[in-house]
């Protein structure tokens, strides 16, 4: 298995397993009240960071043709990401990121589908402008793979950009369900060869 895609499956698979000894209640939604600093924002500082989002959009080249899609009715791209890490302050995480973008490029039922993946590891920091909206970014590593049942190919590795922004639909100090938009970017051959994701989805959160 690849380096990028063992790290991605690491964070999204494992995170759970390392955060669940974690002591967990639920706060206040909204409003500033008990679990509430100074500054109105969840006290979070110095605990563990941990969650996963999904999420559907779209991925495109840059006039390549790679992600062209092939008698699959412009088949929607889907997404998963997972991030591990710990709370700086009240305000601000870094994480270790993984992140899988695909959809089908190629349609064949008799000898399987066509999918494009692109997965990414990166580092990221996640700051709250608000009690329930932050923003986030991220820098690491990209790789891009199309798979059928039969043969694999590898587009090769390039450096993933990644950027985001959510609102918490539900905000606890240990616990926060919010609806996000992501997009990340892989850049690959030297700058010659760009894949973009954006995607819309929830994101469930454990601090």
């Amino acid at each position: 298995m690849k380096p990028i895609k063992l790290l991605v499956l690491l964070a999204i698979v494992l995170a759970p397993a390392i955060a669940s000894a974690q002591y967990y209640t639920t706060g206040p939604s909204y409003g500033y009240g008990p679990g509430y600093g100074a500054d109105h924002f969840h006290q979070r500082w110095g605990r563990l960071s941990w969650g996963f989002s999904v999420g559907l959009g779209g991925m495109h080249d840059d006039g390549n043709g790679i992600t062209n899609c092939d008698n699959c009715a412009n088949s929607v791209a889907f997404e998963l990401d997972g991030h591990i890490g710990g709370m700086l302050s009240n305000r601000f995480a870094l994480l270790l990121e993984g992140q899988i973008n695909g959809r089908t490029v190629h349609s064949d039922a008799l000898n399987g589908d066509s999918v494009l993946t692109q997965n990414a590891a990166m580092v990221a920091g996640q700051y709250w402008l608000l009690p329930i909206l932050w923003v986030k970014g991220g820098v690491g590593l990209a790789g891009l793979e199309q798979d059928n049942r039969y043969v694999t190919y590898d587009y090769g590795t390039g450096v993933a950009f990644m950027g985001a922004a959510g609102v918490e639909l539900l905000s606890a100090r240990f616990f926060a369900i919010d609806l996000q938009a992501r997009i990340i970017d892989g850049v690959y051959n030297s700058g010659n060869g760009n894949i973009t994701a954006g995607t819309i989805g929830l994101g469930f959160n454990w601090y």
